[in-house]
């Protein structure tokens, strides 16, 4: 029942009791940067990153406590090198990190969430991702990609349609 939006200068939060009439409830600023966002449970996962015509300086993942949601906190940032989209399933983190390629984070500890790379797929441009139950979609400039995480440890490239 509530509404995140990633903007430019930060998330935007707001009650959707009503859908037809959605109610302001409170905002996490940042710098100025592209903004996707992503919620589980108390916390929202944001990626700012440069190079956009949004503005930005840093490429970082912010991770936000939402326990109270009039006023979300700075949990912790870490450092990436480009995020794009982002995508969060039971704890584990898929953050899009352009020509870095795709991340993949346990995110149970949310003060070592750098610490804690699960699986880390190299040599795509990746841009944005939406985990399923244990299928991840991928969008990069190749083209669309589906994996299997339904083992952590084995995470699997099922198909793939390649884009020009």
């Amino acid at each position: 029942d509530k509404l995140f939006i990633g903007t430019t200068t930060g998330m935007v939060i707001y009650d959707l009791a009503n859908p037809a009439s959605p109610v302001y409830l409170s905002d996490f600023n940042h710098s100025t940067s592209c903004d996707p966002v992503v919620v589980e449970d108390d916390f929202a996962y944001v990626t700012l990153r440069t190079g956009t015509n949004c503005g930005g300086w840093i490429n970082q993942l912010d991770v936000v406590d939402i326990s109270n949601i009039n006023s979300p906190s700075l949990v912790s940032s870490y450092s990436m090198t480009n995020p794009h989209g982002l995508g969060i399933s039971n704890n584990v983190l898929f953050i899009c990190d352009g020509n870095d390629g795709l991340k993949v984070y346990d995110a149970t500890d949310k003060y070592a969430i750098d610490q804690n790379m699960i699986a880390h797929f190299e040599g795509i441009q990746s841009y944005d991702v939406i985990p399923m139950t244990d299928v991840l979609l991928m969008v990069g400039e190749d083209g669309f990609f589906q994996y299997d995480y339904s083992d952590l440890e084995n995470i699997t490239l099922l198909s793939q349609i390649r884009v020009q």
